[in-house]
């Protein structure tokens, strides 16, 4: 469960958060006060009880005994039922609280000094005295009358001792619908969480938008080496960060720059000398040390030129364009084609993406030359074409010795050749693969060597399909 709340976008963490809050605090809060009213209404009513039973005991004082249960009758209600008997129904005080004694001192001083009272807090059915009475007025049946029963939470029971020598019984109670919450307080309660769990996220969101800009930033940086400053505006929190940011793109960016001219100004001066010792070698008598210098100046002006040509492709980047992916593939094999070298490719349907056709030409390119000069003359190659949502996916592989599992890592970096006795004056100088990783990297993807079942090498580059 905590793995998956921290997979969460942040905005759904907090509303989660939010959501749970609000409800445990709602029910507690709903909880508390139903609490607090109950125990204000039974003190309310037990209140209430007691100086309705005085005034029912004055009365009896001053009337005859035959007309007692007259009057016991009309007194009663739906929270007060009273009855006379011999004996008491509560014989003696059950509760030492000090509100059972504040309330037996109102009863004493009213003259009762018999008093036994009995806090209680249960659910009991008690008769509606009013309905009791209409009832017999209208002459219905006693049976429908006491199907008619209503519920109430009991507060406080008691027997009283008459001058009479009766006992006056009572139980006071608040009827059970009361202490519950209405509906419509409940559904206001409800509205106004809601509408401030929802301001809340709308807030939170609009907070949040300078993050979503700063990585919208940095996958655009990632991608097409794109700078692009993220806005300010936001929380005061976020300032340090954002400023930090588009600092840290400038520097970057500025550093790339720099580094690229410096590698294509080393390289151009190198020419210079190497072009000298061209000139002199002129003037030395024909042999094999002779030819070999020769073989290597002219290898060192192939890498220097590559090098140049390499930096020249990092400042300057292609600019995407709708292309027609299948068309640019179909073109690439028919050219090696006339160059009788087969190149497999199953030719789909036509697919236009927008994406730097040039840059992909020539890291397609740079993987069948790859394959060509070290798969070996018996193997065969195959291109393939794939995309899924966000990246367009290009692969190469052959059927030749392949590659050492723990060298695939070592032939990216620039200059690494992996048979220096296979080097020719028409090899590569080592930057094939190079580039090819550099420019994915640059267009938000990545280069991948892998092992070719059942044997040989796939090598396979992925860009992402910016719009």
């Amino acid at each position: 469960m905590l793995n998956w709340y921290q997979r969460q976008k942040l905005i759904r963490q907090i509303g989660l958060i939010l959501c749970v809050g609000f409800a445990v605090s709602f029910f507690l809060s709903i909880s508390l006060l139903s609490s607090e009213k109950s125990k204000s209404l039974s003190l309310l009513s037990s209140s209430g009880g007691i100086q309705r039973v005085i005034s029912v005991a004055e009365i009896l004082a001053q009337t005859p005994l035959e007309l007692h249960q007259a009057i016991i009758q009309a007194s009663g209600s739906s929270d007060l039922s009273l009855s006379i008997t011999k004996q008491p129904k509560i014989n003696t005080n059950q509760d030492n609280s000090a509100e059972v004694a504040q309330l037996t001192k109102r009863l004493k001083m009213a003259g009762l000094t018999q008093v036994h009272l009995s806090l209680v807090e249960q659910t009991r059915s008690i008769l509606n005295m009013s309905e009791m009475h209409n009832t017999m007025m209208q002459d219905r049946s006693m049976g429908k009358m006491h199907q008619r029963q209503m519920g109430y939470l009991a507060t406080i029971d008691g027997s009283v001792l008459l001058g009479s020598g009766f006992w006056l019984n009572f139980s006071s109670g608040v009827q059970e619908e009361i202490t519950h919450w209405s509906t419509s307080v409940l559904i206001l309660l409800s509205g106004v969480m809601l509408v401030t769990i929802l301001i809340s996220l709308l807030i939170i969101q609009k907070a949040l938008a300078p993050v979503r800009a700063l990585g919208k930033a940095a996958s655009e940086f990632a991608m097409n080496k794109k700078v692009s400053l993220v806005s300010t505006d936001g929380p005061q929190d976020l300032y340090p960060t954002i400023k930090a940011f588009n600092e840290m793109q400038l520097q970057l960016a500025d550093y790339i720059e720099q580094r690229s001219k410096l590698l294509a100004a080393i390289s151009h001066d190198l020419r210079t000398p190497l072009t000298s010792l061209r000139l002199r070698l002129e003037f030395i008598e024909e042999s094999d040390d002779k030819l070999q210098m020769q073989r290597t100046i002219s290898i060192m002006d192939k890498m220097l030129r590559a090098t140049m040509s390499f930096a020249k492709d990092e400042s300057q980047l292609e600019e995407r364009q709708a292309t027609d992916v299948n068309s640019l593939m179909q073109t690439i094999v028919d050219e090696y084609s006339d160059k009788n070298i087969t190149v497999q490719y199953l030719e789909q349907d036509k697919l236009i993406e927008n994406i730097p056709p040039i840059s992909i030409r020539r890291m397609v390119e740079n993987l069948i030359n790859n394959a060509i000069q070290y798969a070996g003359e018996l193997s065969s190659i195959s291109l393939n074409m794939e995309i899924d949502k966000k990246h367009l996916i290009i692969s190469v592989s052959d059927t030749g010795i392949g590659i050492d599992a723990n060298r695939l890592e070592e032939v990216v970096k620039p200059f690494t050749r992996l048979s220096e006795a296979r080097d020719t004056e028409e090899s590569n100088v080592g930057l094939g693969l190079s580039i090819t990783k550099s420019l994915a990297n640059t267009y938000g993807g990545d280069l991948i060597l892998e092992k070719n079942y059942p044997r040989g090498l796939l090598a396979k580059f992925t860009i992402s399909l910016g719009k």
